[in-house]
């Protein structure tokens, strides 16, 4: 099989598709003992970490199965893997995302409200922290906002809530890349995002379950007019000077 090369973006995420290829195809078929993780980044290039983030990934996915003191193997009766296409980095492409985060998100935050706990509360505000922390060092911050969002899935109490939002983990991750690269141009966006965020927190803590919805669409509704804002200042100045 092909190596990868570790200048490719997301290497984690290729190897996983590699493995469930050949999952699918009988390369490595059910039951199967899956490589050393050594020989993995043998075979592959990848380091120790990227060969273990795709095994998670797998797991997951319920492909594969790890047995303790025997190894990784091909779970006896695989899952049909739904594919997902990957967000292209193209507005459009973000904006259908937003779509589906609204469908999700906003019922989410609306069950939260009713049904959170103490721990759960102290959970998002942890992941709110985290990510102040986190801009505060430079860096993006979307693992850190994505958790925020995920710990309101988890307060919702509805497992299938929470495996539907980690099934599209990867998905979540590179659009909230794209709206937070976008945001992170411009202060006054990073504030909106700050406040709106804030806003959806007290909501859920208070109970509120009308004011939770609303603040989640608010802020989902937000982050697509700012990416389309950004969109049409960034056409506008790629468009060509008329000389006179």
């Amino acid at each position: 099989m092909e190596a990868l090369n570790e200048a490719t973006p997301k290497l984690a995420e290729r190897l996983a598709e590699r493995l469930t290829q050949a999952i699918q195809d009988g390369i490595l078929p059910a039951g199967c003992r899956l490589p050393t993780e050594q020989a993995l980044c043998d075979q592959y290039g990848v380091s120790r970490t990227v060969v273990r983030e795709a095994i998670s990934m797998l797991k997951r996915e319920e492909l594969v199965v790890s047995r303790q003191g025997s190894g990784t193997y091909v779970s006896s009766t695989p899952t049909v893997v739904l594919r997902l296409a990957s967000p292209q980095g193209n507005v459009q492409s973000v904006m259908e995302i937003l779509e589906l985060r609204s469908a999700l998100e906003i019922k989410a935050a609306e069950l939260a409200a009713l049904h959170r706990d103490k721990a759960q509360l102290r959970a998002m505000r942890n992941a709110l922290e985290a990510l102040e922390e986190a801009v505060e060092r430079g860096e993006d911050g979307v693992r850190e906002d994505l958790a925020f969002h995920r710990a309101i899935v988890v307060a919702t109490g509805n497992q299938h809530f929470l495996s539907t939002i980690d099934f599209l983990h990867q998905l979540l991750y590179q659009a909230i890349s794209v709206t937070r690269r976008n945001e992170a141009r411009y202060p006054l966006y990073m504030r909106q995002v700050d406040e709106e965020h804030q806003v959806l927190l007290e909501a859920i803590a208070a109970g509120d379950a009308e004011a939770a919805r609303l603040a989640a669409s608010h802020h989902l509704d937000n982050a697509k007019e700012r990416l389309r804002r950004a969109q049409v200042a960034l056409d506008e100045s790629d468009r060509p000077t008329t000389k006179r």
